[in-house]
């Protein structure tokens, strides 16, 4: 009999043998497609078969996360596949499907999450529902948790959550709250639990109910994804600790304060892992429990440096923890791009690490995984429907896309003080302007009046998840959209009308020799921090022009320049004032590589030069043509504007992209 298995699970790549003595970990099958095996690494539903430790994966479900298999070398093949999931833990549902050859596991619905530097092989997590603040339509008020907890004094239910298991006897030892400044609250013990419409209800039949705060050292430990905590036993079993010694659950008079019995704490998580490591379910030889460290002598400096330079510091650490080598220079022009502009684009040659450096952006941030949304682009889309659902008025019901942005966006939406990434991965490998089409329009507006629109309002009423999926969702300065593209022949060029809304850069390749000045994993280069950073929290909010007048006369003069080609050409006010937030947010990060002439020459690159494009008739009067000797352009309109305002510029960048288009139209005819 065919089974589906809904609560997700954790898994990694299995080690060659765990599984079989006669296949590695990863292999080519005989349909010669990659198939692998996924070891669980935390708990199951009870009707799960205990002695299953393993799931089949096949290469193909990897496309959509940027995996790619085009290669006829076996090994080759699946040495790229062990080294694409090495660093990734993986959660998914399980099926099993029966056949007269015997019953075969498979994972779907598979969702990737990089490790954190404290995992270990022999580790293993107990799924826990998290439940997290919501807004009141009605109110408009926060739902706050006092009320949650007195839900759980009358044992009523608390809510929905449908990727933990409601079999009666996986009750979870507690449960996680998550509010919307991003505290965290744990309530247990629990015996049992009932689950309907209403979602779950949790009962302790033996003794009292209470409840703690839960220390960012611990959740920062925890792998969180949509509505599931996978929590180490280390971490369960302080968690448990901290909540009985909490306070009891029918004190809801006040939120509950962290540690404040920190030595009973401490003994009751010694004696809980005591028990954990005595049962046959343990995986691992789990570590004594320590006391809290005391502050070092380094930390009273370290809080004199400002919010957004402790992370500048972080983000270049985790380039380096993750052995990345970059331009300083890019690590400072990426974060200023992305905290004073609606969209930001890296472009590059296969290979540069574009997808890697929003990685380790999210990581400097020290933001949850399930904040950071990778979305694979798929040549196939056509509209907005393949990247954000429809309303399927068949079945009354709103159906997001698999993307899983509109989800992220209503989490923002409810948790405004943190920040949320999405990325969109080789976004031009089908028409932008098709599948990204409504977004074109709302990052046009003005933070704080953007509005995604995913149905008619009238509908809600009629479908049974309106509640969840309003008709509109608010897009808040919270909410961070990147985006990473190859330049080659299989791809879409950007028409003008999203280069007009985005920071296209083009990641520099570094010299070779450069991994080898830079020391291996880079953990002595920068205590890593435990403190979570709010992107927009950082930015410059000044409406008022800064610009000068030489640099308002060059961006002038050009737009003439543009305009001599073609009407529909020029430089829009839009722009005028993307690069002018530019030039402010830069202008008060310390130790920045960038002054203010070399920010200019950037974001003359990155917003206008990319829209020169056009035949040899056309532009070649303004690029100049190409100089083999000097392998720069020649003299041209826009070098001669580069010349008279070299007081705001030397263009070295903007003359260097000239120089490749020049180069362009004498090959081809044809400047991209």
């Amino acid at each position: 009999m065919n089974l589906n298995w809904e609560p997700y699970a954790l898994g990694v790549l299995a080690e060659d043998g765990y599984a079989t003595n006669y296949y590695s970990s990863i292999f080519v099958n005989n349909a010669n497609d990659l198939q692998c095996s996924i070891r669980i690494i935390s708990g199951m539903p009870n009707s799960f078969p205990s002695n299953q430790r393993t799931v089949t994966v096949y290469g193909t479900e990897f496309e959509e996360h940027g995996f790619e298999d085009e290669h006829f070398d076996r090994t080759y093949r699946i040495n790229s596949l062990k080294e694409f999931l090495s660093d990734m833990l993986l959660v998914f549902q399980v099926d099993r499907k029966s056949t007269p050859r015997g019953d075969f596991y498979n994972a779907r619905n598979i969702h990737l999450i990089p490790k954190k530097s404290s995992f270990q092989e022999d580790m293993s997590f107990t799924p826990i529902p998290l439940f997290m603040e919501k807004k009141q339509r009605a109110s408009g008020q926060d739902t706050p948790w006092e009320p949650f907890v007195k839900n759980l004094v009358e044992g009523t239910y608390v809510g929905r959550n449908d990727h933990i298991s409601k079999e009666l006897d996986d009750t979870p030892g507690f449960l996680l709250y998550r509010t919307a400044q991003s505290e965290y609250y744990a309530a247990g013990e629990f015996d049992s639990h009932h689950h309907a419409h209403g979602g779950f209800s949790f009962t302790s039949e033996e003794g009292e109910i209470r409840h703690a705060v839960i220390s960012r050292e611990i959740t920062d430990e925890i792998y969180f994804f949509q509505d599931v905590a996978f929590v180490g036993l280390d971490e369960e079993s302080r968690i448990l600790a901290e909540v009985r010694s909490g306070r009891p659950i029918t004190d809801i008079t006040g939120a509950p304060q962290p540690a404040a019995r920190e030595n009973a704490a401490v003994e009751a998580a010694a004696t809980i892992l005591q028990e954990k490591a005595a049962a046959p379910v343990a995986t691992a030889t789990l570590p004594a429990v320590e006391k809290p460290a005391v502050p070092s002598a380094a930390a009273p400096e370290a809080e004199e440096k400002a919010p957004e330079e402790l992370f500048m510091n972080q983000f270049i650490a985790e380039t380096k923890r993750m052995n990345l080598v970059y331009n300083l220079e890019d690590l400072y022009n990426f974060h200023t791009c992305v905290k004073s502009g609606s969209l930001t684009i890296l472009a590059g040659m296969s290979g540069t690490g574009k997808s890697q450096l929003i990685n380790a952006y999210q990581r400097g941030l020290h933001i949850d995984s399930g904040k950071f949304l990778m979305i694979p682009v798929s040549p196939t889309w056509t509209d907005d429907t393949d990247l954000i659902g429809y309303p399927d008025m068949m079945n009354n019901v709103y159906r997001p896309a698999e993307s899983g942005l509109v989800n992220l966006l209503i989490e923002a939406d409810k948790n405004r003080s943190e920040t949320f990434i999405v990325c969109f991965d080789e976004m031009n490998l089908a028409k932008v302007e098709h599948y990204f089409s409504q977004f074109l329009s709302v990052l046009e507006m003005e933070r704080g009046r953007r509005k995604l629109k995913l149905y008619n309002r009238d509908l809600q009423n009629k479908f049974y998840n309106g509640d969840y999926y309003p008709p509109e969702v608010q897009i808040g300065e919270n909410v961070i959209f990147t985006g990473t593209v190859n330049l080659d022949e299989s791809t879409h060029q950007f028409s003008d009308k999203v280069l007009d809304r985005a920071n296209l850069i083009k990641l520099d390749v570094m010299p070779f020799r450069r991994l080898l000045e830079e020391e291996p994993a880079g953990e002595k280069a920068e205590p890593k921090l435990k403190t979570s950073f709010a992107v927009h929290e950082f930015v410059v909010q000044d409406k008022k022009i800064g610009l000068t007048g030489e640099e308002l006369d060059f961006l002038w003069d050009v737009h003439e320049a543009l305009r001599e080609l073609s009407d529909n050409q020029g430089i829009g006010p839009r722009i005028v004032k993307q690069i002018d937030s530019y030039l402010k947010n830069i202008g008060n990060l310390p130790d920045c590589p960038i002054d203010r002439g070399t920010a200019f020459d950037l974001q003359f690159t990155q917003r206008v030069m990319p829209k020169l494009r056009g035949s040899e008739d056309l532009l070649s009067q303004l690029i100049g043509r190409y100089d083999h000797e000097r392998k720069t352009a020649g003299q041209s309109v826009l070098t001669e504007l580069f010349d008279q305002y070299g007081e705001v510029s030397d263009f070295t960048r903007s003359r260097r992209m000239a120089a490749e288009k020049a180069k362009e139209l004498m090959r081809n005819g044809y400047a991209f």
